[in-house]
């Protein structure tokens, strides 16, 4: 038995030795596999295999250990399983993560209208196995298209009534990119009850665009993480978004351009301890968030200000055309209490004729990386 302190390690391991269960049933259904079984399950029957080990087989499985292991599993491995036996063929429906994907098309499939149409049936297929039953994740990968918006609309709506914890649209603009024209816009209204954001932990948001929140949207108030790609919205909109997730602890904004400040001081992000902004087009930070501990930029210079951030450990920028002492500077103006700080210069200029006079602002750095 491997034992880990890392939660992600296990998990992984568990995943890979679950898949190698699987196959090897698939090729000899009658051989003896490996695996780990709590004390609670030692009634079950077991056989030496030929390294003298104790061997299950998938047939002899408790069914709570069936469900725990399908589970672990991505739905299409669950499904995979499912043919084992005919006394499995629904019990992928336990499976409480789902994951649907261009990969569920068929390449035989020819034309564009086709294959959305058959992911959209793929998708709303499964979706109608779990319907009235809890599924923990839900994740979507596909080409964004107009003609996709109701059923997005909807599966959102699907995600909130199966209690999802984490919840992934991760849209992809047409072939024309970067003319690709507008985005999908994210369904605000139907974040108005309490019940139904009650369960959402994790939020990754991709080809979308936040307009004006109704009358009554209540955001995100339990929400850990959050993960915006390519999002379209205006200085204020994502502002009312990021204000009202006040449990949030993880963000990261990827090419999400403002082309105005980026301002979370109204109602400070007490929870937040990690932030990530690179390629946004942006022309000021300014967070108040008390527990922040990394903070990673990427991107043209511009003010930074962290009020508050007492206990930021680690600062890492890349800054593109930018002055190398006017660039420290500012940054110890703007984080003072930061304890380590990685600076990365592109295209930088050095001044010869200029002298940092607020010395005090060293006190607290203990490591700086210049790159």
């Amino acid at each position: 038995t491997l034992r880990t302190g890392d939660r992600a390690t296990e998990d992984a391991i568990f995943m890979m030795r679950t898949r190698r269960l699987i196959d090897s049933s698939f090729r000899r259904r009658k051989k003896s596999v490996q695996t780990c079984l709590h004390k609670k399950h030692a009634h079950v029957k077991t056989s030496k295999n030929r390294n003298g080990r104790p061997g299950v087989r998938l047939q002899d499985l408790p069914e709570d250990v069936l469900c725990t292991i399908l589970s672990k599993l991505p739905a299409k491995e669950a499904v995979r399983a499912s043919v084992l036996s005919s006394d499995w063929r629904c019990a992928w429906t336990a499976c409480p993560r789902l994951s649907f994907g261009a990969d569920d098309v068929s390449k035989n499939v020819k034309g564009k209208p086709q294959r959305t149409k058959m992911f959209i049936d793929r998708v709303n297929a499964g979706l109608r196995k779990h319907n009235g039953r809890a599924v923990a994740q839900i994740e979507i990968k596909y080409i964004f298209e107009s003609k996709l918006v109701d059923h997005l609309n909807n599966w959102i709506r699907f995600a909130m009534s199966a209690h999802t914890k984490n919840l992934a649209f991760d849209l992809a603009p047409p072939n024309n990119f970067p003319e690709y024209g507008d985005h999908y816009r994210f369904p605000s209204e139907q974040f108005t009850d309490n019940k139904s954001v009650s369960c959402l932990a994790c939020l990754q948001l991709s080809f979308v665009r936040f307009e004006p929140p109704p009358t009554g949207f209540i955001g995100f108030p339990h929400l850990r993480k959050l993960h915006l790609h390519v999002v379209k919205t205006t200085r204020q909109d994502l502002e009312s978004v990021l204000c009202s997730c006040v449990n949030l602890e993880w963000l990261s904004l990827l090419r999400c351009h403002l082309k105005d400040e980026m301002k979370v001081v109204r109602r400070p992000l007490c929870q937040l301890r990690y932030l990530k902004v690179v390629h946004c087009d942006i022309t000021k930070i300014e967070f108040d968030a008390a527990k922040l501990s990394t903070f990673v930029y990427d991107g043209p210079y511009m003010p930074i200000t962290l009020h508050h951030a007492a206990k930021l450990e680690n600062a890492k920028f890349w800054f593109r055309r930018a002055v190398f002492q006017r660039c420290i500077a500012s940054l110890l103006n703007g984080l003072p209490d930061v304890q380590k700080l990685t600076l990365q210069l592109g295209m930088q200029r050095l001044e010869v004729f200029y002298i940092v006079t607020t010395f005090k602002l060293w006190f607290s750095l203990c490591r700086v990386i210049l790159q």
